[in-house]
């Protein structure tokens, strides 16, 4: 029993002196980060077909700087490569009420972003451990976009004249730092739309004025 007791008071101490190998001690730390991005696009409708909107899996990879502020507030600026998607399918023809073929479409659009996560969380031993909460506005410019949405083929040159280079938004999000690593989860939402009002036949077709992509980024995080 006296080995048991000395094990966790050795355990004890370990957890409550200062962690000097702790990356994120002190003001100011860099990092690097990425994960995976998990989209739709708003302001489409189910139009009655199962499974009508399918997510897009995209991946999200940069650098973050890390300031620690007074109270436990932290701010987490960045800069990401973001892509962002919407899977499309839908039933493609039928023969009196037999469904004879559905057709799948992905569009794709890659961005740099500049998120700036104003952070507060609850530091345990002595900051070893620490949850947070995070909001998290951002802006960015896209970069590129191809594939197609339903029936309308988007090649590269007439695609990336009808975006929105310009990109604005909101995300909020928790996480928690584990020594010198950070596991985050927000949900982020584009403010503005993935295409300009004036996309020709993309917008007369498809409405796009109002379309826009939010949806999922888990990310790992290393602080050096």
């Amino acid at each position: 029993m006296k080995k048991v007791y000395a094990v966790a008071a050795a355990v004890l101490m370990m957890l409550t002196v200062p962690v000097t190998a702790n990356a994120r001690d002190g003001i100011f730390n860099f990092g690097v980060k990425a994960g995976l991005n998990f989209t739709n696009m708003s302001g489409f409708k189910d139009i009655a077909q199962e499974g009508f909107l399918e997510t897009y899996t995209g991946f999200n990879a940069g650098v973050v700087l890390n300031f620690n502020l007074p109270l436990g507030f932290e701010l987490n600026p960045e800069i990401l490569y973001v892509q962002s998607g919407q899977r499309f399918t839908y039933n493609s023809f039928y023969e009196g009420d037999i469904l004879m073929g559905r057709v799948s479409s992905v569009y794709r659009s890659g961005s740099v972003r500049v998120p700036v996560n104003i952070q507060w969380g609850i530091g345990l031993f002595n900051d070893f451990i620490k949850p947070y909460l995070m909001v998290s506005p951002y802006v960015g410019a896209v970069v590129f976009g191809d594939g197609s949405i339903l029936d309308v083929d988007l090649d590269s040159e007439s695609v990336n004249s009808y975006l929105n280079r310009f990109q604005y938004g909101i995300g909020v999000g928790a996480g928690i730092y584990i020594w010198n690593f950070q596991i985050s989860f927000k949900w982020n939402w584009d403010l503005n739309p993935t295409f300009k009002g004036d996309s020709g036949i993309i917008s007369d077709i498809l409405e796009t004025k109002d379309k826009k992509f939010n949806g999922g980024e888990l990310s790992l995080a290393f602080f050096f």
